[in-house]
């Protein structure tokens, strides 16, 4: 028999939470894909070991074949038991058993005996098992020792480790840490991203698909002139940008269009008292119906947000005005421009108004203010390309953004928040087909329209702490929804945050508005990068402005990520101070322990 000395992991050695980490970030990247893992049966505590163990441990592989990439691992995962000494199938276990079936996962080892001694050193009985599993190949990744009350991870030598190391672990629940500690070693000594498919975080085009973008052009025809062209063209999607970026003199054409409309037209498009007439649910779609496969899932929000959503709800303002319904299953619709809230910024398509309904079908009606945002891409700012440019043409649209698609895009997001509109979402009333006075056609959205106050304003500045508080407490409840429904804003700032005071309740809280930007997983192969918690965050600590807010009672009282945000980031302890602490979600076994 073999004898080792085995030594104790020092804090300088790769311990057990760095597996236990790995296991936890790979499952928060891939959390919104429902899988069956299995529900903690109970185990009859008088069973052979082995038999426990196979209880305990089979249905690991369960997890594995139901994330695996399909296109990587062809057979399913199972478990295997290789009991030493006698096996539960009566065969003597031999060192060559290993190397059959080319074993190089952790090796699991389940005894009767105490694992230590009174005095706390590696009884014998280990150190034999120990030696068998070694046998057959001392680098095996780790080697988990349990008698089902203790636990300990043995890790061999290794080229950058002379001596055998253990860590013993102590746990309240011995099942289930052994289930866990078990999973997270076996994906350890896996391929990366083939039994745990990883989706990707970039998203791939293929270039030489052409979408249905527009009006089609024949190549082969003639290019129009220029007059014809400005006259007819009043939104990026009125040209076929697939025959665009093939063409050098269509493309040329193009941003000389762009030239023009910029110098002919300024914000806003429309003016108080105007009146728009409106086509129901027409959003002008261009491109093929695809939509979000992750649903809002309800009962991925905590007690204590359900409770605040709940406290902070507001009815529909077309709801009590009677004509929610009728609005609804209308064909037409005809508002009038009450005033303009945001004319849009240089990098912005959009401008926001304060109107109202005044006709439904041709019947007058009387709405209350809603809040009207169109999408006009004439107004992006783009740089524009010269005859000398030799530059490939498909690039010099990498930018050129589509104004229906962002509109589309945001309309999805409200709708998969519907759950929470009326509360920390507002109310939302569809994307629609708008004609401006002088018969431009646009697209835009309808919205609850909400008095509410900038985050930046004195009326933050002016709040006793407790408001500030409250108010802290609701972004964070709000920023929760966002990441339940899936929706990950890519263009955090100060302007996306209404501070709004119910009427009736008289209760303070957010209100988060402008999802133009907004991802979701469109296919599961790809990563919605989710860092909802640290972009709003960062806007109320003032990164990138002056919230308003006192920096210390956001620290304090904004709240710790969710159990699967994937996201860590270091936050100074005082504003401008050097000290740091590291934010990141919680343990998700907070049943294991180092002993």
């Amino acid at each position: 028999m073999a004898l080792f000395h085995f030594h104790h992991l020092g804090q300088n050695q790769p311990s057990r939470q760095c597996v236990l980490s790995k296991l936890q970030s790979t499952l928060r990247f891939v959390h919104k894909r429902k899988i069956l893992w299995p529900v903690e049966e109970s185990i009859a505590t008088n069973l052979p070991p082995n038999e426990y163990l196979k209880m305990l441990l089979g249905p690991i592989p369960q997890i594995f074949n139901q994330l695996h990439s399909p296109k990587a691992l062809k057979a399913p995962m199972e478990y295997v038991p290789i009991a030493f000494g006698q096996s539960i199938y009566g065969a003597t276990f031999k060192a060559e058993d290993f190397q059959k079936r080319n074993c190089s996962a952790p090796i699991i080892i389940s005894l009767l005996d105490d694992i230590f001694d009174s005095n706390g050193n590696v009884s014998s009985c280990v150190k034999y098992a120990l030696s068998k599993a070694l046998e057959y190949n001392s680098s095996v990744p780790s080697i988990i020792v349990s008698n089902f009350k203790d636990l300990a991870v043995f890790s061999p030598p290794s080229w950058n480790r002379l001596e055998p190391v253990f860590e013993r672990v102590s746990t309240t629940q011995p099942p289930l840490a052994l289930r866990v500690i078990s999973t997270a070693y076996l994906l350890e000594a896996l391929p990366v991203g083939i039994y745990i498919d990883l989706p990707s975080p970039d998203l791939e085009f293929d270039e030489d698909l052409i979408l249905p973008q527009g009006p089609p052009q024949d190549p082969n025809q003639p290019l129009l002139a220029d007059d014809q062209v400005f006259v007819t063209c009043c939104r990026h999607s009125d040209f076929d940008l697939a025959t665009l970026v093939r063409d050098r003199a269509r493309a040329l054409q193009f941003f000389r269009w762009h030239k023009h409309v910029q110098q002919r037209y300024s914000r806003p498009v429309a003016h108080p008292n105007d009146r728009l007439t409106g086509v129901t649910n027409e959003v002008g779609q261009i491109f093929v119906d695809v939509r979000p496969i992750y649903p809002f899932d309800a009962s991925e929000i905590p007690a204590e947000t359900a409770a605040h959503l709940k406290a902070v709800q507001r009815e529909s303002s077309l709801m009590t005005a009677g004509i929610e319904e009728s609005f609804k299953q209308s064909q037409k619709f005809t508002l009038k421009i009450q005033s303009v809230l945001a004319e849009g910024t240089e990098r912005s398509i959009c401008t926001v108004y304060r109107c109202q309904i005044t006709s439904i079908d041709d019947n007058v009606v009387s709405s209350p203010s809603l809040c009207l945002k169109l999408f006009d891409d004439r107004f992006q700012q783009l740089e524009n390309p010269n005859e000398d440019n030799d530059l490939d043409v498909a690039r010099w649209f990498d930018r050129v953004v589509i104004a229906e698609m962002y509109a589309l895009n945001e309309a999805f997001a409200y709708d998969k928040l519907r759950p929470a509109q009326g509360s920390v979402i507002p109310w939302f009333y569809g994307a629609h087909q708008f004609t401006l006075p002088d018969g431009t056609v646009l697209y835009g959205l309808l919205i609850e329209y909400i008095e509410g106050w900038e985050l930046a304003s004195d009326f933050t500045r002016e709040l006793s702490p407790g408001r500030q508080i409250k108010l802290i407490q609701s972004c964070r409840h709000a920023v929760r929804v966002l990441d339940v429904g899936d929706v990950s804003q890519r263009d955090w700032h100060d302007g996306q945050i209404l501070l709004y005071t119910n009427p009736t309740t008289k209760l303070d809280h957010a209100v988060l508005i402008d999802f133009a930007s907004t991802t979701q997983t469109w296919q599961p192969e790809e990563l919605n990068y989710i860092s909802n918690y640290f972009g709003l965050f960062q806007v109320l600590r003032g990164v990138t402005g002056d919230p308003g807010f006192d920096r210390e009672l956001v620290m304090k009282h904004y709240g710790e990520p969710d159990d699967w945000d994937p996201v860590r980031a270091y936050m100074p302890i005082q504003p401008g101070g050097r000290e740091t602490r590291v934010v990141k979600a919680r343990d998700m076994f907070p049943y294991i322990l180092s002993a």
